[in-house]
């Protein structure tokens, strides 16, 4: 569990004192271009996802934060003492992005509980000798600077800790995404960010995910894995209920079938089971033939030996399509989400062959197939977002978006933060906006300027 009731940011830029408050880990910041809103949320992302470093290089006195009814204090002064190294001498031989990594690991552990396994892989990235690396450790740790503040160390690590159970997603705005590349992206050189279109940079030690770019390339991944994923289980379940079945027949398990689950069930359900099974392991005359003896069974028929033994197994088959439509439920959700959004075109997953396709709607009698990179700016950016949130599989995310209206039709700004809301995997939701159509909904009662929070 995780709630979050308030979050004060003491003399931001010296000067302005802000004190959020939350309901039901809800807020939605509103303010003009240049008010300071996306500043607020910049650290309330960094200190949720735990980036002490970079939290450090923002100018305030202290912040405090009321989590599980416990208030956190974080001091910018304690910050910048245990984790800036941005003036210190340690690496500097070594390449800028050598060295950020170096200090991302310092961060995260003491100097002499570094994984040796992480240190080779740095060496090897950055073709560095090993004992270079040693070298400098020796130095890091004989400093002190990780000894500065042992204290308040620990106490970040309480936080980090507390934290951990959820899963942060946030959505800078575009403008924001050129500026903040190097913050974002501090493991990566700038020849492999030319190289690399990155879609999402995932955080492992903090917990975050920052989605910076709405390409397609990840989604059609996502897409891939989720249904290799369905397919694997399919064939795994299937190959089990095969293996099993002699035996039940020996045991003549059949003699005591109940057959309430074959007469509840539709005949669509019954189509999409033997339509999973392959030819040729099963014809269509001998499919043809298995549905009309259930459905004699359906209807209250007579039931010889042979149709007890058919509908033994088939509840077997029914039993493994309601295990895989609760499995298939992320990627038929993340169909009718997106299907909300379109007016051309609609996503189609096919359960009987555990397959994705996205269809032009037209009067023509042929279905014209299109791909995810022919959506538009405004569909990649909602496709983008809930491929993230529906096919991964977490249920824990607190979502940070900046401007959220961007590339959205006010019809969709009004529609977009109720849908992400209202997911099984939403945790809390927290956005800036200056457009009114974002909390024309049932947001409006969690809508506030960001004056109100400005203490005098």
């Amino acid at each position: 569990m995780f709630e979050l009731t308030s979050f004060k940011i003491k003399k931001l830029h010296g000067y302005k004192t802000y004190d959020l408050k939350f309901e039901d880990n809800i807020l939605i910041i509103v303010g003009e271009n240049g008010a300071g809103k996306t500043t607020v949320l910049r650290i309330l992302h960094y200190f949720l996802s735990a980036q002490w470093s970079i939290l450090a290089k923002f100018n305030f006195d202290s912040i405090t934060a009321v989590i599980n009814g416990k208030k956190y204090v974080v001091k910018n002064s304690d910050l910048v003492a245990t984790f800036d190294f941005s003036d210190r001498n340690i690496l500097m031989h070594f390449p800028s992005s050598a060295r950020r990594r170096f200090l991302e690991m310092a961060e995260n552990h003491n100097i002499n509980e570094i994984p040796l396994s992480e240190l080779e892989i740095l060496c090897n990235r950055y073709d560095i000798p090993f004992h270079m690396i040693i070298r400098e450790l020796n130095y890091f740790d004989e400093s002190g600077i990780k000894k500065i503040n042992k204290k308040v160390n620990q106490e970040y690590q309480e936080i980090r800790k507390l934290l951990s159970d959820i899963q942060i997603l946030y959505l800078p705005t575009y403008r924001r995404i050129e500026q903040e590349l190097n913050t974002i992206f501090r493991g990566i050189d700038d020849d492999d960010l030319r190289h690399k279109k990155r879609l999402i940079h995932s955080r492992d030690k903090c917990n975050s995910i920052e989605l910076v770019e709405f390409g397609m390339k990840d989604v059609e991944r996502s897409i891939e894995s989720m249904l290799n994923g369905l397919k694997e289980f399919a064939r795994e379940s299937l190959n089990s209920l095969t293996l099993g079945y002699l035996g039940d027949v020996v045991e003549e398990k059949y003699s005591e079938v109940d057959f309430s689950q074959i007469k509840s069930a539709s005949d669509e359900t019954i189509k999409n089971i033997l339509g999973r099974i392959e030819k040729k392991i099963l014809s269509d005359n001998s499919k043809a033939h298995l549905f009309d003896i259930i459905g004699k069974v359906k209807t209250g028929g007579e039931i010889n030996e042979h149709a007890k033994v058919i509908c033994h197994y088939f509840i077997k088959l029914l039993n493994f399509q309601q295990e895989l439509e609760a499995k298939e439920l992320s990627i038929t959700q993340f169909c009718e989400v997106c299907n909300s959004y379109m007016e051309d075109k609609t996503f189609e997953y096919t359960s009987s062959s555990f397959s994705f396709s996205i269809v032009s709607v037209n009067t023509e009698k042929d279905k014209h197939f299109i791909t995810l990179d022919q959506l538009s700016s405004g569909e990649k950016q909602i496709v983008s977002l809930f491929s993230q949130l529906y096919l991964t599989e977490k249920n824990n995310y607190l979502v940070l978006i900046d401007e959220p209206e961007l590339s959205l039709s006010v019809p969709w700004q009004r529609k977009f933060l109720m849908n992400v809301k209202n997911g099984g995997f939403c945790a809390g939701l927290i956005a800036v906006t200056h457009s009114p159509f974002i909390y024309d909904n049932e947001l409006g009662e969690y809508a506030h300027g960001l004056g109100e929070f400005l203490e005098e």
